[in-house]
């Protein structure tokens, strides 16, 4: 997985190297979309500088623009109620972003239930900031359409809800799990630690959040008598 740190015009990677050190404010620790066409030539210029000629380093940096874990790509998830539990599965929902956490809603816009809902449009980047070598794979999204800004997804270690946030977010917990983050031998789905470990929990009537079932246990200790169903995470290229 090559070392990318952001999109510019949702198709054009900028090298992870073009960043000394964690960007601050709002946006996630990752660059935000919009970053100039300028910084992309800078970067191809230092890559050129580190190859020995220049048919090199264009081979080399159209491996990372055609790198298929860069392609964004919608979440749809389809989810099944348990045997007898209570709730209505809510069958295949588009996932959103609101509020710090991932929801579930409507397909058809005409009946979306969270108005302020961003719908999940991400990729698959190096996350670089646990020191491991070599970077594990993250997942993040775009958090708003003006401006287009990038956070990461992760899953919350206390609550076990699939929230996205940037750097210092990922980090406030060390339970919090944030890589490494990949797709089924398809391409077709989104796993998480090498499996699709995903439910729906009811959050209120009607309300379903995302979650992470590291326990597999269906959330028994967190659910509350709420209406929980394991999920697929399917991916939807955009």
């Amino acid at each position: 997985m090559f070392g990318i740190i952001g999109l510019i015009s949702g198709a054009v990677a900028v090298p992870l190297s073009m960043s000394a050190a964690p960007i601050s404010g709002e946006a996630a620790a990752v660059s935000a979309v919009s970053i100039a066409e300028s910084a992309v030539s800078q970067g191809q210029s230092k890559q050129r500088a580190n190859q020995t000629s220049e048919s090199e380093s264009a081979a080399n940096t159209a491996d990372q623009m055609t790198d298929p874990r860069l392609a964004k790509f919608h979440i749809l998830a389809h989810c099944e109620a348990e045997a007898g539990g209570p709730g209505v599965p809510p069958s295949q929902r588009l996932v959103v972003l609101r509020e710090g956490k991932l929801y579930l809603d409507e397909v058809d816009e005409s009946h979306h239930r969270f108005p302020d809902g961003h719908p999940f449009a991400g990729f698959y980047v190096d996350y670089p900031f646990r020191g491991e070598p070599p970077p594990p794979i993250g997942l993040v999204s775009t958090i708003s359409v003006d401006p287009p800004k990038l956070n990461w997804i992760y899953v919350d270690g206390a609550t076990l809800e699939v929230k996205y946030g940037n750097k210092t977010q990922t980090l406030s917990n060390a339970e919090n799990i944030i890589t490494p983050w990949d797709w089924t031998s398809d391409g077709s789905r989104v796993t998480l630690e090498g499996w699709e470990g995903f439910v729906a929990l009811e959050e209120t009537p009607g309300c379903w959040v995302l979650c992470y079932d590291k326990d597999e246990d269906h959330m028994s200790t967190r659910r509350e008598g709420r209406a929980v169903m394991e999920c697929f995470l399917i991916r939807q290229l955009m």
